[in-house]
C-alpha cells in the first residue's frame, strides 16, 4: 500500500508563525539523551513505561502522555518541582478535586500553534498556583502548579514516584459536555476536558524535533504523523471541518458538493487530514454503509493496537465498537 503519509503534504499551510515552546519542568534529561533521568516509569520499573503510546500492560494499554520524574524534594520526600506552562495560552480547566479522576488535580491549557487549535495537560499536581483561573491567559514558562502524586486510582501513586503527567491533546469535539452524559449520567464535571475527548501526539517526540529546529512548523508537524488508518464518515458537516480547517480539502470542482468526508487518523485516534469525497469518488454501497474504514496500514495498526480503535475479523479489518463510538464523538453535533 502506498505510504499514507505521501498523500498529506500538500495539505500544509503555506504560512508558518513560529512556535514557541519550553520543557514544563525544570527536567531537560530528555534534550540530553538521559530517557531514564528523564522518564518516570511504573512501579515495574521500566523506563519505557513513563513514554507515550502502547507501553503498558505488556503493551496492551495506551499511555496517553509522558511522565516525567522529580527533580527536587523536601525532607519529607515530598516533590517541590514547579510545573509550568509549555506555551502562550489559555487556561481552560482545572480540577481541584484530585478524588474525581485518574489525573487526580489537573489543569488544561488552549493554544493556537500555527494556527491550529491544540491543548496541553498538567496532571497528579499537588497544588494549583495560586489565583490561577479558568479564563485567565498564561505566559511561556509560568508557573501554573507544583508537581505531585495525586489520582484517585486505587494502588495510587506512592510519594517516591511523584511525576508530571503531561499530555499534548487535539480536542475531538466542543460538544462533548452533551454527548458524554448521554453514554454515562455519572460523568464527573469536567465539561469538554474529560480525557474521553482528548487525544494526543507524543510530547517527547514534539520537544526533541523543536529542539533541533526552533522554526518547526506545528501543522505541518501535525500533517506529518504516521496514518493508521482512514475513515469514511457521511457528508454532513460537523465540528471538527470548522475547528481544523487546516486539515480539511474541498473537491477539485468547486461546484462538486461533497457526499462522505474520508478522514485519516494516526493508530491513536487523532486526525491530520480530511478529504471532502464526491459521488464521483465513492461507491454507493460504501455511502450505505458509513461509517466504514476505507484504508488501513496494517503494520502500523499491528504495532500499535493498544487504543483499539480496529479489530481484525476473518473479512478484514473493522471499526471496533471503541471506533465505531470514536467515530460517533467526532461527528457529532446537537
Amino acid at each position: 500500500m502506498k505510504p499514507l503519509w505521501l498523500i498529506l503534504v500538500w495539505l500544509v499551510p503555506a504560512v508558518a508563525w513560529p512556535l514557541d515552546l519550553c520543557l514544563p519542568t525544570g527536567n531537560d534529561a530528555l534534550l540530553q539523551g538521559r530517557d531514564a533521568d528523564f522518564f518516570q516509569p511504573t512501579v515495574g520499573g521500566e523506563v519505557e513505561s513513563g513514554m507515550f503510546g502502547c507501553v503498558r500492560n505488556n503493551g496492551h494499554r495506551l499511555h496517553k502522555g509522558i511522565d516525567i520524574k522529580c527533580l527536587d524534594r523536601d525532607r519529607r520526600g515530598e516533590p517541590l518541582d514547579p510545573i509550568h506552562a509549555v506555551a502562550d495560552g489559555e487556561v481552560v480547566f482545572i480540577n481541584t478535586k484530585p478524588g474525581l479522576s485518574n489525573y487526580g488535580r489537573y489543569i488544561v491549557l488552549e493554544h493556537r500553534w500555527d494556527g491550529v487549535a491544540v491543548h496541553t495537560l498538567y496532571a497528579h499536581l499537588s497544588a494549583v498556583a495560586a489565583g490561577l483561573a479558568a479564563g485567565q491567559p498564561v505566559r511561556k514558562a509560568q508557573v501554573i502548579g507544583t508537581m505531585g502524586h495525586s489520582a484517585n486510582t486505587r494502588e495510587g501513586i506512592a510519594a517516591d514516584r511523584a511525576h508530571l503527567h503531561f499530555e499534548i491533546d487535539l480536542l475531538l469535539n466542543p460538544n462533548f459536555s452533551v454527548w458524554f452524559p448521554k453514554h454515562d449520567p455519572q460523568a464527573p464535571p469536567f465539561g469538554n476536558f474529560n480525557g474521553k475527548n482528548l487525544f494526543g501526539l507524543d510530547p517527547a517526540a514534539l520537544f526533541r524535533e523543536f529542539a533541533g529546529n526552533r522554526k518547526m512548523n506545528f501543522a505541518d508537524y501535525v500533517a506529518r504523523q504516521h496514518v493508521g488508518f482512514t475513515v469514511l464518515v457521511s457528508g454532513r458537516q460537523f465540528s471538527w471541518l470548522r475547528l481544523h480547517p487546516e486539515q480539511v480539502c474541498q473537491p477539485a470542482q468547486t461546484n462538486a458538493l461533497p457526499v462522505a468526508y474520508e478522514i485519516a487518523v494516526t493508530p491513536f485516534g487523532v486526525p491530520v487530514a480530511v478529504w471532502a469525497r464526491t459521488a464521483a469518488e465513492v461507491a454507493p454501497d460504501q455511502l450505505r454503509r458509513v461509517p466504514i474504514l476505507n484504508r488501513v496500514d496494517e503494520a502500523g495498526i499491528e504495532t500499535a493496537s493498544c487504543h483499539h480503535l480496529l479489530e481484525r475479523g476473518r473479512a478484514g479489518w473493522h471499526l471496533s465498537n471503541d471506533g465505531r463510538e470514536w467515530v460517533e464523538l467526532l461527528t457529532y453535533g446537537p
